[in-house]
């Protein structure tokens, strides 16, 4: 079995918070794109693909169920943290808009997310474990990206905008898919629940707002 690089040490959290605040700093500084564009840059980080994706990739590469929520969560944390805290700075220091603020609920939501986004890894990493369930596991973050998919490909078709966002959640699709697809114990499980997790998760989040 290959060694995990993220392990269960002081500098490997330091680097994975450090990698989140400038995760952070980069979707902040996407909100000066054009907001009308093809592309959609300016909501890199407002959609779920982007946290999805994050997530499952720092479960894979951690090396401890334990492991792998501290690492989403200090991620996570730390992209929201910047992300915030540049855009109060830009707004009061460069801008100087006489009613900057620091959107405190907004904040506090977000690392709320950020936590819940920790226990969803810890939880995750049990597909590691010899048991049919992981393959219920591997399915939710194929499905939850497939879901968000079908949601902005029918928005780009309407609206024209997001471009950026179908192709970051079709690759995370296709990438994440097949290697689940490969690993899992029991793939019909497994692709009955990508389908039923894309389904629940298409129209509890992403059919409301099209």
């Amino acid at each position: 079995m290959k060694t995990k690089p993220l392990r269960n040490a002081p500098g490997s959290y330091a680097l994975v918070f450090a990698a989140g605040l400038l995760a952070g700093i980069a979707t902040r500084l996407t909100d000066f794109c054009d907001g009308s564009s093809l592309w959609g840059f300016h909501a890199i980080a407002t959609l779920f693909g982007f946290w999805i994706i994050s997530v499952t990739a720092l479960v894979l590469l951690s090396s401890s169920n334990l492991c792998a929520g501290l690492n989403a969560f200090l991620y996570l944390s730390g992209m929201t943290l910047s992300f915030y805290a540049l855009g109060f700075w830009l707004d009061s220091q460069v801008f100087r808009y006489e009613d900057a603020h620091l959107d405190t609920q907004l904040f506090l939501l977000y690392t709320g997310l950020s936590l819940a986004c920790g226990v969803g890894a810890f939880v995750l990493y049990h597909w590691e474990k010899p048991s049919p369930w992981g393959a219920v596991l591997y399915a939710l973050p194929v499905g939850a990206l497939l879901a968000e998919a079908l949601g902005v490909g029918i928005y780009l078709a309407g609206h024209g905008t997001y471009l950026f966002q179908l192709l970051l959640d079709i690759a995370g699709v296709l990438y994440f898919g097949l290697r689940f697809y490969r690993r899992t114990k029991s793939r019909p499980l497994y692709l009955t629940a990508v389908c039923l997790t894309a389904a629940v998760v298409y129209f509890a989040i992403y059919r409301p707002f099209l």
